[in-house]
């Protein structure tokens, strides 16, 4: 009865005047309080999630992305997993612009003949839709290929490289034997022909898979990836230049602190995509000295032989700073790794790379402004 007797008490207050305005004011206090207990919970007992743990399991859950061995960065699984794709592309003064660079992830720079450097672009999740001029293999660009057993993109090639390409294990995709079914020349005033063909990656990937060939897939030992410098911790500039031969061909790298990218000149002017008219940029730059011996071919063709197996001396930059180290790269077919001073394998910036590939009597200046 004492029970009772309370509980009608306390409803006789609530329905009384005074009742009336104490409830609000209770009801204010609570939601106040647990407004304070909630944050002091968030700031100082909830365990913090890295922002990039955060991404990823936001993007695992949500967006099911998937990271790609080849950048370290997500994408949607069609794209992470697409297989990789190499096209030579020249880098004589005559097929300047190039178009489509800017797109691909992976990019070796290297010296071909008489001091004109030409490049093989890796793409994977990203595909533009025209590549060029596109030119012709030699033999130290078929190793980097069978690293990420890509496919492969050309028109024709040396003797010495002609040869390896059906035995070693290439994808070939030789113009030669494709023809327009991927490829097509673009007359321009002034240009040889030898510096009008292009091709478009998104055939060349038809022409694979009519092959038979996998191209939603590919395994691939990759880099170690670490996340970026924090830009208050980012050095002020820093200026790569790199000596292949004569100012044509010259290569200058600008650091940029607030991208955290450094962007790419050569010959004194910035190189810059036909199509988007944007600069060329890279997360990490990767200078590597190989060994070159000069070779002559089955048919009298003059050119280079590179010691692409082995180890040797680097230069790596990334976050605006400079790391020494060695490369090492067991056979044909192994991805080439990058140690430390310290013999540790280094850890690069998800993102893109340019490869800088130079023979012990090139120079590298490094300056900060």
């Amino acid at each position: 009865m004492e029970k009772e007797s309370k509980w009608q008490k306390f409803k006789s207050w609530l329905k009384s005047p005074q009742g009336k305005k104490t409830i609000p004011i209770i009801l204010i206090v609570l939601v106040v309080l647990g407004f304070l207990g909630y944050t002091i919970y968030s700031r100082y007992f909830k365990k913090d999630i890295p922002q990039e743990e955060q991404k990823e399991v936001f993007v695992g859950k949500e967006e099911k992305k998937e990271k790609c061995a080849l950048d370290g960065l997500m994408y949607e699984p069609e794209d992470a997993n697409r297989h990789p794709l190499a096209i030579i592309v020249e880098n004589h003064t005559q097929s300047r612009p190039h178009t489509g660079l800017n797109d691909a992830t992976i990019v070796y720079e290297a010296i071909a003949e008489g001091g004109i450097t030409r490049f093989l672009a890796i793409y994977g999740p990203k595909v533009p839709d025209k590549v060029g001029p596109v030119r012709s293999a030699r033999t130290y660009y078929l190793d980097w290929t069978l690293e990420y057993d890509a496919f492969f993109a050309h028109v024709g090639g040396n003797m010495d490289a002609l040869d390896q390409i059906p035995n070693i294990g290439i994808k070939d995709l030789d113009q030669f034997s494709i023809g327009k079914e991927a490829y097509w020349r673009e007359s321009r005033g002034g240009r040889a022909t030898e510096h009008t063909m292009y091709t478009n990656p998104q055939k060349l990937y038809e022409v694979a898979k009519k092959k038979g060939w996998e191209t939603e897939k590919f395994n691939l030992t990759s880099l170690e990836f670490k996340q970026e410098l924090v830009q208050d911790e980012r050095p002020e500039s820093q200026i790569i230049k790199i000596n292949f031969s004569t100012d044509p061909y010259n290569v200058t790298w600008k650091y940029d602190r607030e991208s955290n990218n450094y962007l790419r000149s050569m010959g004194s002017t910035a190189h810059k995509d036909e199509l988007s008219g944007e600069q060329i940029k890279t997360k990490n730059i990767i200078v590597q000295t190989v060994e070159r011996t000069p070779t002559t071919t089955r048919i009298n063709e003059s050119g280079y032989n590179m010691k692409t197996v082995g180890e040797g001396k680097a230069k790596i930059f990334l976050d605006g700073t400079e790391i020494h180290g060695t490369w090492k790269k067991t056979n044909q077919k192994s991805r080439t790794l990058f140690y430390d001073e310290q013999g540790k394998q280094i850890k690069f910036n998800p993102g893109n790379f340019w490869y800088e590939i130079i023979p012990p009597e090139s120079t590298v200046t490094i300056t900060e402004s």
